[in-house]
């Protein structure tokens, strides 16, 4: 009996401790009872430790005790008479002693649990984007890096910029001329067309384009993603080709993301109207403002899914801030890794989470994982240096 009675008081001890009701006196005495215990170095003071208490007490208080309590009941009045009254003492004694371990072992799982995605957070914190950089191709061959010092290069027609491109309008050409720009993982660009043409290229984004003024009609060539503000001109359509569709516009605002590794084109309209069509000629829709057209490049009847959405969402990227609405963990990682430029995987598991908010894009990475693994979603981080891997 003394022993029981040694285990409830260290019982009562350690849940005083997690509702922050334990005197010094208490702690001492919480504080020796561990160390004649078999535990690990160090991990005494860890678990005691008033800076990482608060959230094991969160995790405490989360837990439905009258619940709990009823289900043990209700397991205990299913068992014979006879058997509970001859078990009844070994039940008290192993039951206290199992409650003090599984109170202890909890915190210095906690405890590991934070000290390694410490570690972990720490080496994430490296990776970050690199901003304004994308490589400019010229039709006669050459590439110019637009990260390095463009000093002294003379381009005619062509205002180059710290993290901006603009074409002016020069001698009129018969012959029809392009130029492509490409923003690396990390990297991303703004362009301004000869007509007037405002283009944002988001990371990972190749864009070609007409640099003549003179064409009847005004087309250029995606892949990734770009936000569009289109100068009005009625007499030359404005023609997207991207990802196995056409999008033909007058003069409008529209964001579309049509990366290869995702499974369909999204194009998102703001202001105006835009008529886009299938490259198979299979079905064509006409979008209006706050609508946005779903094409999935993987399915046999090649129809467009018309969503009603925050169309502005879709733009936010363009002022620096990520917006995510009920996206899947795989969405989230996909756009993060374009942006950070960093390989990851996911396991099968997390498949089914959805998540909603928005953060700065200029973040550290770290910060950003931090705010999914704090959603109570049982999220756990690892990095071997070359892939994150979330589980």
């Amino acid at each position: 009996m003394k022993l029981i009675a040694y285990y409830i008081k260290i019982g009562k001890l350690l849940g005083k401790f997690l509702s922050s009701k334990t005197e010094e006196q208490d702690r001492d005495e919480l504080k020796r009872w561990f160390l004649n215990q078999e535990v690990p170095d160090g991990l005494v003071e860890d678990v005691l430790d008033s800076k990482h208490l608060e959230r094991r007490r969160e995790l405490y208080a989360s837990v439905d005790r009258e619940e709990a309590w009823q289900r043990v009941l209700q397991k205990r009045a299913q068992r014979p008479a006879w058997h509970r009254l001859l078990r009844q003492d070994v039940l008290v004694r192993t039951g206290m002693a199992a409650c003090v371990a599984l109170l202890v072992w909890g915190g210095i799982y906690w405890s590991r649990m934070r000290v390694e995605q410490e570690r972990v957070m720490s080496q994430i914190a490296q990776i970050r984007p690199i901003g304004s950089k994308a490589i400019l191709y010229l039709e006669d061959g050459r590439a110019i890096d637009l990260q390095q010092d463009t000093t002294g290069i003379e381009l005619q027609g062509v205002d180059i910029k710290a993290n901006s491109i603009e074409y002016k309008e020069t001698a009129s050409e018969q012959t029809e001329r392009f130029n492509e720009l490409v923003t690396p993982r990390g990297g991303e660009y703004n362009l301004t067309l000869v007509d007037g043409t405002r283009v944002w290229l988001n990371a990972a984004s190749r864009l070609r384009y007409f640099v003549g003024n003179e064409n009847r009609e005004r087309r250029v060539y995606l892949e990734g993603e770009a936000y569009f503000e289109v100068a009005h001109d009625a007499r030359r359509p404005f023609i997207v080709e991207t990802g196995g569709e056409q999008i033909r516009v007058l003069g409008t605002r529209f964001n579309v993301s049509s990366y290869e590794d995702a499974p369909a084109v999204f194009t998102t309209l703001m202001e105006g109207s835009v008529h886009i069509v299938s490259l198979t000629g299979s079905d064509s829709v006409l979008l209006r403002p706050g609508e946005q057209a779903v094409y999935d490049r993987s399915a046999e009847d090649n129809v467009f899914e018309i969503r009603e959405v925050d169309a502005e969402q879709y733009a936010e990227w363009t002022h620096g801030i990520f917006v995510f609405y009920r996206a899947s963990i795989y969405e989230i990682m996909s756009n993060l890794s374009r942006w950070y430029d960093f390989d990851f995987e996911i396991s099968p598991l997390l498949g089914r989470l959805r998540f909603s908010g928005q953060f700065p894009r200029y973040e550290n990475l770290d910060k950003v994982l931090e705010i999914l693994v704090s959603t109570g979603s049982g999220i756990t981080i690892d990095y071997d240096g070359e892939k994150i891997i979330m589980k």
